[in-house]
């Protein structure tokens, strides 16, 4: 029984409905881990903060209006004016639009002659293109392609926890069933000494027996008593363990009863399985899948700062058309449409700052592609590790089963031979024991049977 300490210590960590009265399968416990370990739901959360950084990159192309107002009612050159345009940038070769309006009247200054409109105001439209630097891919762009694979590293990064939840909540659960009959051997190892030990105290009180085999038999009791005590800590261990994934509604672990002990251990497949093919492995798993993802992302990078050590040569166009009409015979040319063309031509003396910015970009791609080439060698070795452990535990399986059979019958004999007088206590004790730890050696093997199968699967990656 659990005691009153480690009770308190459970309730502490939250007020849990008690559980149904029937055997928890394995389903049942990487369902509820799925839905509330919070490592799982801390993923989640990452992949909805991915997707508001996507947004985020995706609205430095977003529209911007700009408007400002001037006047001067009180000068030698009462004014006023108004500049109102909007800009649009787009990711067609880093072009960006724009159209506005703008309104000069009152008494401007000959020195700032265009600033002055005709009475209805100038409008205006063009389009500005980066032809080199800036062309290709600029940092609005690099950024936005790097937040749409920023997305995908979140998916992965959310896959491979539900991986590594999945095969460690298998193997907690194995752990926990292995402790629970564990402890039902420690348990009927313990009853049989229990048994024996009302029968030598008949059998001594009329002289069948001598005194000496009891007090052996009651060396063996305490002996039972004390390897029940150890199971039973065991099992609660690994309770406490199984709790971090079998979860309430709340999202508080949930210790599981006795009650939820499966009976009967459950058995594995020991059917000869096809080869696993490794290069769907090398496909499904996510930690090799978001380095080659944040290989891509690199490559942006480098292709950006590639483009960055080109001059700065952009080209433009605009046109604009004034309306309405003027007293001042000098402002007539404004009422027709004016279309104009500019370039900008910019050359940087050294370009050590954008080379300085390649080389390191360069360095990491190089330090992604090491990564990869690990993570794709750690795939192959982690499938053929669980390979050769299924394998070995299903040959164990086979060997501990038939060691436990004739344990049975050794035991069976040696107990018949101590009833008819032709054996001693001493000869029966060990048979029990070696019988219980045959027993215990097949649990295990069991144990690691469906720990490997947990694992294969996690090495795979297979849903």
């Amino acid at each position: 029984m659990i005691s009153p300490a480690l009770m308190t210590l459970v309730l502490a960590v939250g007020d849990a409905p008690v559980l149904p009265e029937r055997p928890l399968q394995l389903g049942e416990v990487l369902t509820v881990a799925e839905q509330a370990f919070p490592s799982l739901v801390a993923a989640r959360a990452d992949v909805e903060g991915a997707s508001g950084e996507q947004l985020t990159a995706a609205g430095a192309f977003d529209p911007v209006w700009r408007t400002r107002a001037w006047t001067s009612p009180v000068s030698g050159y009462p004014h006023t004016r108004l500049d109102s345009v909007i800009e649009v940038p787009t990711p067609l070769w880093g072009a960006n639009f724009f159209a506005g309006y703008r309104l000069g009247l009152g008494k401007i200054p000959d020195y700032y002659r265009e600033r002055e409109t005709l009475s209805g105001g100038e409008v205006r439209a063009g389009v500005n293109v980066p032809v080199l630097r800036n062309g290709p891919i600029d940092r609005r762009r690099a950024n936005l392609a790097r937040a749409e694979l920023s997305q995908q590293l979140a998916g992965l990064s959310l896959d491979q926890q539900r991986l590594e939840v999945t095969r460690l909540a298998a193997f907690r659960y194995w752990d926990w069933v292995a402790a629970g009959h564990r402890r039902e051997i420690a348990r009927a190892l313990l009853q049989t000494a229990k048994d024996r030990d009302a029968q030598l105290a008949a059998r001594a009180k009329e002289g069948d027996v001598p005194v000496f085999d009891r007090e052996d038999n009651q060396r063996a009791l305490a002996q039972r008593q004390a390897l029940l005590v150890q199971a039973q800590r065991a099992l609660e261990q690994s309770s406490f363990e199984l709790s971090l994934f079998l979860r309430d509604a709340q999202g508080n672990p949930v210790m599981p009863g006795d009650a939820r002990l499966p009976p009967v251990f459950p058995q594995p497949d020991l059917s000869t399985r096809e080869p696993p093919d490794l290069e769907a492995a090398l496909v499904r798993r996510p930690e090799l899948q978001r380095l080659l993802t944040q290989k891509k992302q690199q490559e942006i990078e480098l292709r950006y700062q590639q483009n960055q050590v080109l001059p700065l040569l952009d080209v433009g166009v605009a046109f604009t058309q004034d309306f309405g009409n003027t007293p001042q015979p000098q402002l007539e040319p404004l009422a027709k449409p004016e279309l104009e063309f500019n370039a900008v031509l910019e050359v940087p003396l050294l370009y050590r700052a954008p080379l300085g910015r390649v080389q390191s970009a360069r360095a990491g791609l190089s330090r992604l592609e090491a990564q990869a080439q690990l993570a794709r060698d750690r795939v192959v070795v982690d499938v053929r590790d669980a390979l050769s452990a299924l394998s070995a535990a299903s040959e164990r399986i086979t060997f501990t089963r038939q060691e436990v059979a004739v344990s049975i019958r050794l035991e069976q004999g040696e107990r018949t031979r101590f009833e008819l007088g032709d054996s001693t206590l001493l000869f029966v004790n060990l048979r029990e024991q070696a019988t219980a730890e045959a027993r215990l050696r097949e649990i295990d093997s069991l144990t690691e049977h469906h720990k490997a199968n947990a694992a294969l699967r996690a090495a795979l990656a297979a849903p």
